[in-house]
């Protein structure tokens, strides 16, 4: 790889990769409703950030409802304006017999008829103040009605200031609507006496009962769960390696170099779309001179072999074929791991890749590799 137009080449197929990643996303849907005042703009900002909301465009489905969309993201959000429920003598059989009266049944009936799952409203999350004395019968029937229609809901307490309060309107809504997927206590933004909590089961929550076709959109767009963006990023890392193992089989000499370089890139496009990083070209090409550097100094490293085979006695009578597979799934699985740790920094804004030469680069992933390489009797040399 020392000719310039192949990791011109690379560059290229990286970044390509990683466009092609995000544009094959599966559209995710998810319907944000309760009464008025009761802190979803808030929710939505915590889970996905307020770039969502800042930037992104309010189309009017009714005048009840609003999505929120916006170009090159795969999340969309029905929000309902609020629902205006002044009595808990609400006649909803009455709004039953005339759907177009209703606008959340009525987007909920056009969407889920649809067959395309871009289309489906994939979860409900139904927001009550954590400080509500009761749930309201029409929103009991309303819930029931969603869930009715193939939909999960997880109800979400906000404002939930008083946790004691919040834990007893819980058990009392999990008595009256068994069905829900469960109930998640939160308090989205902090305040002077209390830090907010709760977004990481609210994520967790959500993503256990999305379609696995559209896990990756929801994960990529939620910004208030790094653990689950690592644990995500943490399997494609080790289908990766799998397959460099495999790769290492080959008889030819040095064949194996330019196939493992291409998996990398595959991973490193996976992981990148995973954390939802907007990486241009000129920082694709930093973090990939520096993870290749490592990667062929790492490869052509005797002392890292020698490791490897006392690691494991009689690995070497394969005609090292063995050898080399097995290293190639070592520094795979240690570069991605440094790589997903990269992208944590990233999204933390801890590190700006806009602002970093590739040998700062580089040196910050020297020093996360020896966190995830076997600790071997000799030593690891890069030279």
């Amino acid at each position: 790889m020392d000719n310039k137009k192949e990791y011109q080449a690379l560059f290229s197929e990286t970044l390509e990769k990683i466009e092609e990643e995000n544009n094959n996303l599966t559209k995710m849907n998810i319907l944000v409703s309760g009464k008025s005042g009761i802190g979803k703009s808030t929710l939505i900002n915590s889970v996905f950030g307020d770039e969502l909301t800042k930037t992104g465009v309010g189309k009017p489905i009714t005048d009840k409802i609003n999505l929120i969309t916006k170009d090159d993201y795969p999340i969309q959000i029905y929000d309902t304006i609020g629902l205006e429920l002044k009595s808990t003598k609400f006649d909803l059989h009455t709004l039953v017999k005339s759907i177009a009266k209703n606008d959340i049944k009525k987007l909920i009936q056009k969407t889920q008829a649809t067959k395309e799952v871009d289309e489906d409203i994939h979860v409900a999350w139904y927001a009550i103040s954590g400080n509500s004395a009761r749930i309201e019968d029409v929103e009991i029937d309303l819930i029931n009605w969603i869930i009715d229609q193939g939909i999960p809901v997880i109800i979400v307490l906000t404002k939930s200031f008083d946790q004691t309060e919040a834990k007893k309107l819980k058990q009392e809504i999990l008595n009256i609507v068994p069905r829900i997927v469960d109930i998640v206590i939160t308090l989205a933004k902090d305040s002077d006496t209390n830090q907010s909590f709760g977004m990481s089961d609210l994520i967790n929550k959500t993503f256990n009962v999305l379609p696995e076709s559209i896990n990756t959109a929801f994960v990529h767009s939620q910004t208030a769960s790094i653990d689950l963006k690592k644990s995500e990023a943490l399997k494609v890392v080790t289908t990766s390696m799998a397959a460099n193992f495999g790769i290492g089989f080959s008889p030819v000499p040095g064949s194996d170099a330019p196939l493992m370089m291409s998996a990398q890139t595959a991973m490193i496009a996976k992981i990148t779309t995973i954390f939802g990083v907007d990486i241009q070209k000129n920082q694709i090409e930093t973090v990939i001179s520096s993870m290749l550097g490592i990667y062929g100094a790492l490869i052509a490293g005797k002392s890292l072999v020698g490791g490897l085979s006392k690691l494991l006695p009689g690995l070497g009578t394969v005609g090292g074929g063995l050898i080399s597979g097995g290293v190639g799934m070592i520094i795979t699985g240690a570069l991605g791991r440094a790589y997903i740790e990269l992208m944590s920094l990233v999204i933390t804004e801890k590190i700006d890749l806009s602002a970093i030469s590739s040998d700062e680069l580089t040196n910050i992933l020297l020093s996360l590799l020896p966190d995830y390489l076997p600790k071997f009797s000799g030593t690891t040399e890069i030279n």
